[in-house]
């Protein structure tokens, strides 16, 4: 089963929340949150990182990520 990653990034007051400027089609200039799927072998939270990586930057020295919600 394919699993995905949906990662919601807030400033420290909680006030802002970080989100993405489609640049391809479909949907492009239309804004998303950061994730993507998991790759086979690879565990949750390092593909979380790599994902946050990609597509923003953000390293793992910058930012703690936190588990919230799974699908079974």
């Amino acid at each position: 089963m394919q699993g995905y990653n949906v990662i919601v990034v807030l400033n420290c007051d909680k006030s802002q929340l970080l989100l993405c400027k489609r640049k391809k089609d479909p949907y492009k200039d239309l804004s998303n949150l950061v994730g993507g799927k998991i790759e086979l072998g690879e565990e949750g939270e390092a593909a979380a990182y790599r994902e946050l990586f990609e597509e923003t930057g953000i390293s793992p020295d910058d930012i703690k990520l936190k588990h919230l919600a799974s699908s079974v």
